[in-house]
């Protein structure tokens, strides 16, 4: 079963498929390579073939060189598609009316943590600036959640544009990440405090944190912001 037939068969049940983690390693690995094998095996065959239909006269390379970039570009964006849809991460969420249900099946049996929606929640959310260009755009935000609720926890995180990212409800809720050595110059003990709880979090975050598409970030967070309890 697809993601969207997945994802219209929830929809149908009132619930919200939430893919995890959808540009993994082995996305992130088998891209490229398949990408510029893909070039590498047109431009071969393009070369050979024009140079047959237009003779010793003229060099192919004259019009296989814009055809490459044309490939490159088309054969990245087809192919990280198609093995999105043949190579989906093991982790998963899906969201209810009732309940948030984070599912790990990288474990065995599958790690299953579940946030009851008629129940308070713990929250801590925070975001920083994307400095170094990558897979997001430099000067992107990451906006990360953190929930609590008795012993569960779960951390989910976004990247969105300033312009998307300010325009939250509760954007004003997120606390800005400072760099290590700002948070320990600090003199503001409640500043300091705060900034240190973020940083273990945001450690957490990097190692097994959640990513989600911005749409589904917004859609838990809008559920969550009703029953939310601010950790000071």
């Amino acid at each position: 079963m697809t993601i969207r037939t997945l994802r219209d068969s929830l929809a149908e049940t009132g619930e919200r498929l939430i893919p995890v983690d959808t540009d993994h390693f082995a996305i992130r690995f088998l891209v490229p390579i398949l990408t510029i094998a893909t070039t590498v095996l047109v431009h071969i065959v393009g070369v050979v073939l024009l140079g047959q239909v237009m003779g010793d006269d003229t060099s192919p390379l004259c019009i296989m060189l814009p055809i490459d970039v044309l490939v490159l570009i088309g054969a990245g964006t087809g192919i990280e598609r198609v093995l999105k849809r043949l190579l989906p991460s093991k982790r998963s969420a899906r969201l209810s009316e009732d309940a948030l249900v984070l599912t790990d099946a990288r474990r065995k049996p599958a790690d299953v943590r579940r946030v009851m929606l008629d129940r308070a929640i713990n929250v801590n959310t925070w975001h920083f600036v994307i400095r170094r260009r990558s897979r997001v755009p430099k000067g992107w935000y990451c906006m990360a959640m953190h929930l609590l609720q008795d012993e569960t926890e779960m951390i989910f995180y976004t990247f969105m544009s300033p312009k998307d990212a300010e325009a939250l409800a509760s954007y004003d809720r997120f606390v800005r990440l400072r760099p290590r050595r700002e948070t320990e110059s600090n003199t503001d003990l409640r500043q300091v405090a705060t900034q240190r709880r973020l940083l273990r979090l945001e450690d957490q975050r990097w190692l097994n944190g959640a990513e989600i598409a911005p749409d589904d970030f917004r859609a838990v967070l809008a559920r969550v912001e009703m029953l939310r309890i601010d950790i000071p």
